[in-house]
């Protein structure tokens, strides 16, 4: 089994150097994907394996027969590539888990009140920010040690990880976004999700205040060596950005992890570190079975649906994509979120369905975060509230509850930033 870790670290380290030397086409770097993908099946949870089945059979055909009538291979060689960038930079980010965790595991006495909570989001979304949905186990693990995590401490968690998605560089959202809505800028895409991101945290800063008997819940004690490493590695990627700025941004973020990660371990752990990166190949990689399968998955249907519209010579995007349709895109993505559609999936179909005739991809890239940020916080079936639920037994109708208020506030505050961002 692992083979398919270093079959996944060698396709991350062939997509930076395809990015700086341009010497492979993109399909053959996704071919090891593809391998790793056959050997990683057995891994799969039945659900996962219900759901990749479902993408690819949907996908598949469509693109067989785009692909015959269309008389065009690149669609085929498109899903070839199977998201390589976007699973490149998953990998790289994995890598980072390392050195998080050296920060997070702490035995000291968790601290309690209002106060704390507030700590524990910030706190928790810068982490989440880098190391996404582990940060909610780790800091979740902790706070459930000695007694059952509470409603509180449960929205704490959802809105620290669901808010990341609205302008983290590190998160698979950004890097799924990039490739959907090609054009797309980060420092744009930044610039207008850390405004929505912050009223979200505020809006749940108030909803923690009002929370009964909020005095007596614990949170978490977060310290600079726990949130130091968000901070540098946003300033590098920053950095290198301005210095090769033809190098896309999914790109630096997978350099700079596994940079970062291994001269991190290696200087400070020396033998020990090495083991652990070693280990992180072995066990670790092939434990991102669930999202390889998923973004192949979606690939090969974003592809069959481009090629089947261009087959059939179909334009479904509409002839202006102003503020009012990027606000209904909006509204589907989260409607979609709620039937249960990951948002890797819908974001790839709006892409593949709306981005070759969107004359302002950034506005796109806008709505595809807003979406998936709101449907993986609002949405009984996400990943992060399906976690919440199996892993700490907070029923489902309570989290629905916690988002009774959220869920229309943060929808107008989002239609409100793509108007302003049309107007700017």
């Amino acid at each position: 089994m692992f083979l398919s870790g270093y079959l996944l670290i060698g396709m991350a380290l062939a997509a930076v150097l395809n990015a700086f030397f341009s010497v492979l086409p993109g399909y053959l770097i996704g071919v090891p994907v593809w391998i790793s993908a056959l050997l990683l099946w057995p891994r799969l949870k039945s659900a996962q394996r219900k759901q990749t089945a479902v993408l690819l059979l949907t996908g598949a055909p469509l693109l067989l027969f785009g692909t015959v009538y269309g008389d065009d291979p690149q669609y085929l060689l498109k899903a070839l590539e199977a998201n390589y960038l976007v699973l490149a930079m998953l990998v790289g980010v994995s890598f980072l888990r390392l050195v998080a965790m050296q920060g997070v595991h702490s035995d000291e006495q968790l601290p309690r009140g209002r106060t704390a909570l507030w700590q524990t989001l910030l706190g928790a979304h810068l982490i989440g920010s880098v190391i996404n949905i582990s940060s909610v186990l780790i800091v979740g693990d902790r706070l459930s040690a000695r007694q059952p995590l509470q409603p509180v401490q449960a929205l704490v968690l959802l809105r620290s990880f669901s808010i990341c998605a609205f302008w983290s560089p590190f998160f698979a959202a950004m890097g799924l976004t990039l490739v959907s809505a090609p054009g797309a800028e980060l420092k744009t895409l930044v610039l207008f999700g850390l405004p929505v991101a912050l009223a979200g945290l505020l809006f749940s800063m108030w909803e923690v205040a009002r929370a009964p008997a909020v005095e007596q819940a614990r949170g978490y004690p977060m310290h600079l060596k726990a949130l130091w490493m968000p901070l540098v590695l946003a300033v590098l990627v920053v950095i290198c950005h301005e210095i090769w700025p033809a190098i896309s941004v999914l790109t630096l973020v997978t350099l700079i992890s596994i940079l970062f990660a291994v001269s991190w371990l290696l200087l400070r752990q020396k033998r020990q570190g090495g083991r652990r990166l070693l280990n992180h190949i072995h066990e670790g990689l092939p434990g991102l079975a669930g999202e390889v399968m998923l973004f192949l998955a979606a690939a090969v249907l974003a592809a069959g649906v481009a090629s089947s519209l261009s087959a059939f010579d179909l334009a479904l995007a509409p002839e202006h994509y102003g503020a009012l349709e990027a606000c209904i895109t909006l509204l589907v993505l989260i409607l979609l979120a709620f039937a249960g559609m990951h948002p890797v999936t819908s974001v790839v179909l709006v892409g593949s369905i709306l981005a070759p005739s969107v004359s302002d991809p950034n506005l796109l890239g806008l709505t595809m975060l807003m979406g998936w940020a709101l449907g993986v916080g609002l949405s009984p079936l996400s990943g992060v509230q399906l976690s919440l639920r199996a892993r700490y037994s907070i029923p489902a109708v309570q989290l629905m509850r916690l988002n009774r208020l959220y869920a229309p506030v943060m929808l107008l505050v989002c239609w409100a930033m793509l108007w302003l961002f049309t107007r700017i």
